[in-house]
């Protein structure tokens, strides 16, 4: 990585991440032309250097001005809308987002039609290491780099594990070089950072937003490519189950349950069997990549005939 390979980094955040980094590693330096910083780095290839996901964040911030995060945020903080993609967990090629906009443009939830935001997005190519939850986490990086790191920043994911491993809930034992980027970023902040869960494909302009151009990143903004492979990835597509079937579905599944649930389990009328498959059904439907067989179709149909659910 050569000096003049540095990108035009984002906030003074971005580029003490790179410096923190590498300074770990105490070998060689030379000086980054931005905010005057000193990178200390290892002759040869680091660990940062290898990685395909902090490459691929620095080039997308590299093609935003500095001045243009500055005229969005304003004083009062951001809130990001970050998400990932995968098309062959593990493999790759991936692709993760990133939206960023004021506090003061988000309104009960939703971004005011004219608010100014950054739409941003990279891909990450095929790797036996690439996975979704690596360009969860890379979204997530891109996110903190172009916030500005003095004011309040809250991130929304679908990422339960990216969230919950942030937070220190989970141990980062996977991806520890993401990690140890994230860990880093964060002592650079002299504000707060929280993290917010949202349901994936369930409706939320937002994340909507998030996991198109993360699909886009996926296929390196090739648009018809992305398109066909998000056809594929419909339920009915897969097995032939349109929507409102499966819709229905999931309302005889929660009718059969509420109705079980008032029935002694001793009693007779509702075996064990029964009982568990349609607990496990309400469970699996309420995922939306959840696509039913056959026989699960045709059972729930029937246990629905026979209570009049």
């Amino acid at each position: 990585m050569s000096h003049a390979a540095i990108p035009r980094l984002l906030w003074p955040n971005a580029a003490s991440l790179l410096t923190g980094v590498l300074s770990t590693l105490r070998i060689g330096r030379y000086e980054c032309a931005h905010n005057n910083c000193i990178v200390e780095r290892k002759r040869g290839l680091s660990t940062v250097d290898k990685s395909l996901e902090w490459q691929s964040i620095l080039n997308a911030l590299s093609k935003i001005p500095v001045e243009q995060t500055r005229a969005i945020f304003g004083t009062r903080g951001a809130i990001a809308y970050t998400d990932g993609a995968c098309i062959k967990n593990p493999g790759g090629p991936a692709g993760w987002s990133a939206i960023l906009v004021s506090v003061d443009s988000v309104v009960n939830g939703a971004i005011l039609p004219q608010a100014e935001r950054i739409e941003c997005f990279g891909h990450i190519p095929k790797a036996p290491a690439t996975t979704n939850n690596r360009a969860e986490i890379s979204a997530v990086l891109a996110a903190m780099s172009i916030a500005p790191r003095d004011y309040p920043l809250t991130i929304y994911s679908d990422s339960e594990y990216t969230i919950k491993t942030a937070q220190g809930l989970y141990k980062g034992k996977a991806n520890p070089d993401l990690w140890s980027l994230y860990q880093i970023l964060l002592r650079k902040r002299s504000a707060s950072l929280q993290f917010e869960w949202v349901r994936g494909h369930a409706g939320h302009a937002q994340n909507e937003r998030a996991d198109e151009l993360a699909g886009l990143g996926a296929w390196n903004n090739d648009q018809q490519a992305f398109e066909r492979w998000q056809e594929s990835q419909t339920p009915e597509a897969r097995t032939g189950v349109a929507p409102a079937q499966l819709a229905t579905l999931r309302q005889q599944a929660q009718g059969l349950k509420a109705l079980f649930d008032t029935i002694a389990v001793d009693g007779g009328r509702v075996s064990l069997q029964e009982r568990k498959f349609v607990d496990d059904m309400v469970k699996h439907l309420q995922k939306n990549n959840f696509a039913p067989t056959e026989k699960q179709r045709n059972w729930l149909q029937g246990l629905a005939t026979k209570f009049k659910v």
